[in-house]
């Protein structure tokens, strides 16, 4: 019922209504595109070969699922606290539907990169059987960092501001723009280790090379049970004070 009404609400009074879940990557791709950031993009990679556009608008797509829930979720407690203090329910409700509600976002925008992928004569062969799978392992290490970042905004309303400005920050810090390339220098290193530049680069791998996820994805799996198991360990200690707190 949360995630229904979180739907309604985002596109309430919006002419172009869910066609904003295109657009807002689109354009992020077109910006990128024009900005001439494909020189990003080592001559030697295997991405090489593939459109800037089409890679950065696959980055872009999963990207936005992430940065959305994020945005949305660290701040979900704090504006559901009528809720919160006259019901009895499991907090973990409101955030996790703050995940959740962004799914749909991402189904319309995949339109787009079907027909990308189309048009360029890209074929992803059977390794597409593992893109629910990633995108589950997504969702597992979003939801985790969601129940850390809104149970820690209840005590520091901070940590709502920080978190807009981080996932803007983070963007560039993550292979949404450019591909992972084998480690060399401590960004790379930096860059290797973080989560989501391994779901990327998976969804990359798989939709454009049409080849099976390398051996980073491990460090996907990794960061899923450990984010999960963090979050979900500090919120089960803090949910009781929400209401106070509220």
């Amino acid at each position: 019922l949360l995630v229904v009404r979180e739907i309604r609400i985002r596109y309430a009074r919006a002419f172009l209504g869910m066609a904003w879940a295109l657009f807002i990557p689109l354009i992020m791709m077109l910006v990128f595109s024009a900005l001439n950031f494909g020189r990003l993009v080592d001559p030697e990679s295997p991405f090489a070969a593939i459109p800037y556009s089409t890679f950065a608008y696959c980055g872009l797509l999963f990207w936005t699922h992430f940065a959305t829930s994020l945005t949305t979720g660290t701040n979900s407690l704090v504006t559901a606290a009528p809720l919160i203090k006259k019901c009895s329910f499991p907090r973990e409700v409101i955030p996790l539907s703050k995940v959740l509600a962004p799914i749909l976002d991402l189904l319309v925008g995949a339109v787009f990169l079907i027909i990308l992928l189309v048009w360029h004569g890209l074929t992803p062969g059977w390794s597409l059987v593992l893109v629910p799978f990633i995108f589950a392992l997504q969702l597992v290490f979003t939801s985790g960092v969601v129940l850390v970042l809104s149970a820690a905004n209840m005590y520091f309303r901070d940590v709502n501001y920080l978190t807009q400005v981080g996932v803007m920050l983070l963007m560039f810090a993550t292979s949404v723009i450019y591909p992972v390339t084998p480690p060399g220098t401590v960004a790379k290193v930096v860059l290797g280790l973080n989560p989501m530049s391994a779901y990327l680069n998976a969804y990359r791998e798989i939709l454009l090379l049409g080849q099976w996820p390398g051996p980073q994805l491990i460090v996907g799996v990794v960061g899923a049970f450990v984010s999960i198991a963090i979050g979900a360990m500090l919120f089960k200690r803090l949910s009781p004070h929400f209401a106070e707190e509220v």
